[in-house]
């Protein structure tokens, strides 16, 4: 049964890891419409990777559920999944007026907050999410966001919001809308990005130069 108008003090760093998941595949449903809560699900096809945030969670004093796919989904090149359901905080809806804008339509859509600022632990949990590393016979040729989903604006924001927080001038593959670190600043890039954490190294360490 869901806990409604449930309070949440999380801590400032929950909060840096909690905009990097947003920032990638983490989002907020309201499945009755009612603006008191919300509920807050990550889904990931690693699960070492899941169930390294659950434990964050955990310690965050956040209840959830962890949920892991026995098999693919019907669509082509679908893989299993695992995801993270959180149960309904009042918190969490403070968070989703923030990041969501409703349509004339009733859609309801996620944005970037003007007042986004990233992090070494935000751009963690975005990279882990929606970055990768483009590899050319072994060696490293750049790093890519998937930012297609924003509008313009916000993905020149964001490309400046790199510039603005960690002093890394990027650039923007406008032809698939990405963000992209071009291999002359990958070594600036990954002295940036902490380290892959080691509970997940085996499945997502790939990832890293």
């Amino acid at each position: 049964m869901r806990e409604l108008f449930k309070e949440l003090n999380l801590s400032g760093e929950f909060i840096e890891h909690m905009i990097g998941l947003l920032l990638g595949d983490g989002y907020f449903s309201n499945q009755n419409k009612c603006k008191y809560s919300s509920q807050f699900i990550v889904t990931n096809v690693n699960p070492s990777y899941i169930y390294a945030l659950s434990k964050l969670f955990t310690e965050e004093g956040i209840d959830h559920i962890v949920k892991i796919k026995e098999k693919k989904g019907s669509f082509p090149g679908s893989k299993m999944s695992s995801s993270i359901y959180t149960k309904f905080y009042v918190t969490f809806a403070e968070f989703e007026r923030k990041w969501y804008e409703t349509r004339s339509d009733g859609t309801h859509f996620k944005v970037v907050p003007a007042d986004l600022k990233l992090t070494p632990i935000s751009l963690l949990q975005w990279y882990i999410g929606d970055g990768y590393l483009v590899n050319l016979k072994g060696e490293p040729q750049r790093v890519q966001f998937c930012t297609e989903r924003y509008t313009d604006d916000e993905i020149v924001f964001l490309r400046d919001c790199f510039l603005r927080d960690f002093d890394l001038d990027i650039q923007i593959d406008w032809s698939r809308r990405r963000l992209r670190i071009p291999k002359r600043k990958l070594n600036d890039f990954f002295e940036i990005l902490p380290e892959c954490p080691s509970d997940f190294k085996s499945e997502l360490g790939y990832k890293w130069a």
